[in-house]
């Protein structure tokens, strides 16, 4: 007999989502607070996410269950979700650290770039679509502008109650 077909007769259903949660999603999303991403990407994130959840619950494709109830059946959050927590929590670490440290400093030129003012005098955009940045994805995570959050991000109890708001599982 196949280990592995020995352990998927021996534990339970809450057992295989406990190590799915604490051994492959941290593995699937390691660094994630840093990304910026386009939505294909994100799809085949979910995608490998739900399927995955899906093997534990033995649910086939065939079933016809929608994505949304096997995240619900499961009790997980999707992964932008998951993501974005993490994003807004980093953010919300940086904004709070001393001004001399060079994150925050890096954090404020970022910041007054994404609300128009230039970095430099002789400074031009390059040529071509601009690239999505991570303070570009901040702002559209939270609907404000760059420098409204770092004065949100200052409230660390208020941002933990943003960076968790909109959860879905």
């Amino acid at each position: 007999m196949h280990i592995l077909n020995y352990f998927n007769l021996q534990l339970s259903i809450t057992t295989k989502l406990r190590i799915y949660s604490t051994c492959v999603l941290p593995i699937l999303l390691y660094g994630s607070e840093t990304w910026t991403l386009i939505q294909a990407d994100w799809n085949k994130l979910d995608s490998f996410h739900v399927w995955c959840q899906r093997r534990i619950l033995h649910i086939r494709w065939h079933d016809f269950v929608s994505s949304d109830e096997v995240l619900h059946r499961t009790g997980l959050f999707d992964v932008p979700y998951i993501v974005r927590k993490r994003r807004l929590g980093l953010f919300g670490h940086v904004a709070r650290l001393r001004y001399d440290v060079p994150a925050n400093q890096i954090l404020q030129i970022c910041t007054k770039s994404r609300d128009g003012e230039r970095p430099s005098q002789g400074w031009r955009r390059a040529c071509g679509r601009p690239s999505t940045t991570w303070t570009h994805q901040i702002c559209r995570d939270t609907g404000v502008t760059a420098t409204e959050d770092q004065q949100l991000a200052e409230d660390r109890p208020f941002w933990r109650t943003i960076a968790t708001a909109g959860g879905s599982g």
